[in-house]
């Protein structure tokens, strides 16, 4: 499954000795920063079925053997790096720490290195390469009980990386020779603080807003806004998806929606990096051959932007008049994903006696990330099955009866469903679990109250990343186009999105 976001970083495992990648991969997932994606290739075994990233004689390592990993490695980088020039940082333990630190002088080094327990790797034929231009951060975890791999040999590594211009950071701790809680702590403590986005958010364009139909939905309204939140920082603009929304259900809170491909396109328009997200589009409402010519489109005229939020809907009026069945629209949701990504994917499709190629293909492949929206127990498993992201939402209120969805009423509701979720996940045989989008429970409070609310809703958003959740979606109050801009930014100064804000 392609990873959600290309435009974050990417944590490159490497096992020890006669170990496997599945166990370096588990230990990549404790450490790395939310949302990168975790990749553990696995080194060639020997005549007697070891993994061994190198050779060794008396004199040293093989030179030979040692190039061969340490040219894949790097092929490895450059690919995952791709023309987008996300950050790939390589991390090592023991013989897997001495490979990772040699890459640091290759010629396509990683944007940073983590050798825990490792070692310089000494050439058979004594020869040292030459720096890098532009040569990684180091990080180099040593243990003080090691037997494996003295202290020693990492702090000398360090000192001879350092000698070749890398910024280099030593960690000395108590303990042998394993990976234990200590090493996670000190891993993600130090990539943490490599300066990826704190953060990345997406928030709401809003197109729902009738009243001021001159203010927010015009093209013009719609690109001027979304140029502003990508401007500021936002990692996405999102719409939502009510074709037919009731009168009694818009008087009670709800709101009305522009078609969301349409004003997504529009976003397309002035933006060039900002994600298009569809928060959520409910399947069932279309027939997945228009839903997926749609959705391709966007995504094929905004060069591949597209997150693709889907959910079963809940709203039954909206179900009766599309002329949609409300009972059975979860599995119907999953039959019509099952087929639209068919599409997406570009696989010929029977109809009849005939057959359809789909084209053109989206830009993002196979098909564009998918979000899976909902609360339930299903949303969760179809998130396991289909998705790179679940996105569930608060549900204050009571509001948990109004949509017929299971309560998430604070976080030890959320944090309960995210322990679910990686339990199916590990039932599902998935290596890596869906990645968590979730509305702070203090957005109202700050849509009613945005100067005293601010403060709030930033610390939550906070306290949700230290519970596991990568995306944080939101919204910002304002009667009239300037007033809104004003809030998004005063909101991504109090987030850290962008420290050279210019207001306007």
């Amino acid at each position: 499954m392609q990873h959600y976001d290309r435009g974050h970083g990417v944590l490159v495992v490497l096992h020890g000795h006669d170990a496997e990648p599945d166990g370096a991969r588990r230990w990549g997932r404790l450490v790395a920063p939310p949302g990168w994606e975790v990749v553990a290739p696995g080194g060639p075994r020997d005549d007697s079925g070891v993994r061994t990233w190198f050779d060794t004689t008396d004199r040293g390592v093989t030179a030979g053997s040692l190039e061969a990993s340490s040219a894949r490695i790097g092929d490895l980088v450059s690919d995952l790096r791709g023309a987008t020039g996300r950050p790939v940082v390589v991390a090592g333990h023991s013989q897997g720490g001495a490979l990772a630190l040699r890459m640091a002088l290759s010629d396509a080094a990683p944007d940073a290195v983590v050798a825990v327990s490792g070692f310089w790797p000494e050439r058979d034929d004594g020869r040292t390469p030459e720096p890098p231009a532009t040569p990684p951060e180091v990080l180099v975890v040593t243990r003080r009980d090691d037997e494996v791999v003295p202290a020693f040999l990492g702090v000398d590594a360090g000192a001879l990386l350092d000698g070749f211009g890398c910024q280099v950071e030593v960690v000395e701790q108590a303990g042998g020779h394993e990976l234990d809680a200590a090493t996670v702590v000190a891993v993600r403590s130090w990539l943490a603080s490599l300066g990826a986005p704190p953060r990345r958010v997406s928030l709401g364009l809003p197109v729902d807003r009738v009243a001021a139909a001159g203010e927010f939905q015009t093209a013009g309204a719609i690109a001027d806004l979304a140029a502003s939140w990508e401007r500021l920082g936002f990692a996405a603009a999102y719409v939502t998806d009510h074709p037919a929304p009731d009168d009694r259900w818009v008087a009670g809170g709800g709101h009305h929606a522009l078609e969301p491909t349409v004003a997504l396109a529009a976003a397309a328009t002035a933006t060039s990096t900002l994600r298009l997200h569809t928060n959520v589009y409910v399947l069932g409402y279309r027939n997945p051959f228009l839903a997926a010519k749609a959705l391709t489109s966007l995504d094929v005229l905004s060069g591949g932007r597209l997150l693709l939020g889907v959910a079963a809907g809940y709203l039954r009026t909206e179900f009766e008049a599309l002329e949609v069945p409300y009972a059975g629209r979860g599995a119907l949701l999953e039959d019509h994903l099952r087929r639209l990504l068919s599409i997406m994917s570009g696989e010929t499709q029977t109809v009849g006696s005939r057959t359809v190629t789909p084209e053109p293909r989206p830009v993002q492949r196979p098909h564009p990330p998918v979000w899976m929206g909902g609360n339930s127990a299903a949303a969760r498993r179809r998130a396991v099955e289909f998705a790179d992201v679940w996105a569930p939402f608060p549900t204050p209120g009571g509001l948990d009866a109004v949509t017929g969805t299971e309560a998430i009423r604070d976080h030890d509701d959320l944090a309960s469903a995210i322990s679910d979720l990686h339990r199916r996940s590990e039932e599902h045989g998935r290596a890596d679990p869906p990645e968590v989008a979730f509305g702070p429970c203090a957005t109202w409070r700050y849509l009613e109250d945005p100067d005293g609310g601010l403060d709030e809703l930033v610390d939550e958003v906070a306290a949700l990343a230290d519970l596991g959740v990568g995306w944080t979606c939101l919204s910002v109050p304002g009667a009239g186009r300037a007033e809104v801009v004003e809030r998004a930014t005063d909101l991504a100064e109090a987030l850290g999105l962008r420290a050279d804000v210019a207001r306007r």
